[in-house]
């Protein structure tokens, strides 16, 4: 029976070091601490964006382009647990296409106007008149929610302590007997 000796975690520093060097590195294996850390980075970055972008537009491309940041770290977080990072991809891919599709359509700006005038009648009609509009955004995001939960449980399982189809185990390290 082999045994390992588990490394320490990475700090906060370490860790944003680490996937900020690896940003087009789609091989290989991460941490969950170098996962969570570099995505508290991301998000803190995308909330500070958003804050201070207010056309719709412009902040539903800046997010994107943001949270792409992410992408590989969380490729490589799936391959610790043994599994395809198409899971991913599928995800932001959902995401994006929600991103584009919410903010290149006029009928969200518009509704916001409406909604924030506080006329109710104007509001329901206008549901009724873009009712397909409406359907696919509301479509598109449940089906990025679902995507988002399936990676956020996988990147939660710890890596085998074995070395698997994407390489040997960033946490655990074979320890000779």
């Amino acid at each position: 029976m082999a045994n390992y000796k588990i490394l320490p975690q990475l700090g906060f520093g370490e860790a944003v070091r680490l996937a900020s060097s690896r940003l087009s590195v789609f091989k290989g294996r991460s941490r969950r601490s170098e996962f969570w850390w570099w995505l508290l980075v991301v998000l803190a970055c995308n909330f500070i964006l958003s804050t201070f972008v207010t056309d719709l537009l412009v902040g539903c491309l800046l997010s994107i382009v943001v949270m792409f940041a992410a992408l590989s770290v969380t490729v490589r977080r799936l391959h610790d647990t043994g599994r395809s990072g198409a899971w991913v991809y599928i995800s932001y891919a959902l995401g994006a296409a929600g991103q584009i599709v919410t903010g290149t359509s006029s009928v969200m700006n518009d509704y916001i106007e409406i909604a924030m005038s506080g006329n109710v009648d104007k509001l329901m009609a206008f549901f009724e008149d873009n009712a397909g509009s409406f359907f696919l955004i509301v479509l598109l995001g449940i089906a990025w929610l679902l995507s988002c939960l399936v990676v956020f449980f996988m990147v939660l399982i710890d890596g085998k302590p074995e070395p698997n189809k994407y390489g040997d185990s960033p946490k655990y390290v074979l320890v000779e007997s």
